[in-house]
């Protein structure tokens, strides 16, 4: 059985990304950071959680 985690980047929207044991943190649990602007990556189901925050709050604004 293979596992296989989509990450993303929520600052440049990246893909491309590297692990350390020293960046993993209780928000970043496998240790992920984008290669180009160094933000912790998330993973594909929490960025459609922050994309309907944003939305949310969007729409309170208004």
């Amino acid at each position: 059985m293979m596992l296989h985690i989509h990450f993303r980047c929520p600052c440049c929207h990246g893909s491309q990304y590297r692990t350390s044991h020293f960046d993993v943190s209780a928000q970043n649990p496998f240790g992920a950071k984008c290669i180009f602007c160094k933000s912790p990556m998330v993973t594909l189901d929490n960025i459609t959680t922050q994309n309907r925050a944003v939305q949310i709050s969007g729409q309170i604004s208004r």
